[in-house]
């Protein structure tokens, strides 16, 4: 039981965390995603793949020989937060 209350507390976590990141932008506004892995591979990454997340796009990248996670802006393709990946 208390295996299943975390999973879902952690679940519903991840989402908010993309709301927070990116600013809420109507879906029509948004570029497609095959449009975000093409300014995301001019700025030098190597895009491995792209989902929407929440307000933002994921982006699962590599730079310079390392694995990086992307949030990206749905608007205007703006990297809001990068991290390394594991």
């Amino acid at each position: 039981m208390k295996t299943t209350l975390i999973a879902a507390a952690l679940l519903a976590a991840t989402p908010a965390f993309a709301t927070q990141t990116c600013p809420e932008t109507p879906k029509d506004k948004w570029l497609r995603a095959e449009e975000i892995q093409q300014r995301v591979e001019k700025k030098g990454y190597e895009v491995r793949r792209v989902k929407k997340e929440g307000t933002c796009f994921e982006v699962k990248a590599a730079k310079d020989g390392k694995r990086v996670e992307l949030y990206v802006n749905p608007a205007d393709a703006a990297i809001v937060r990068e991290k390394a990946s594991s």
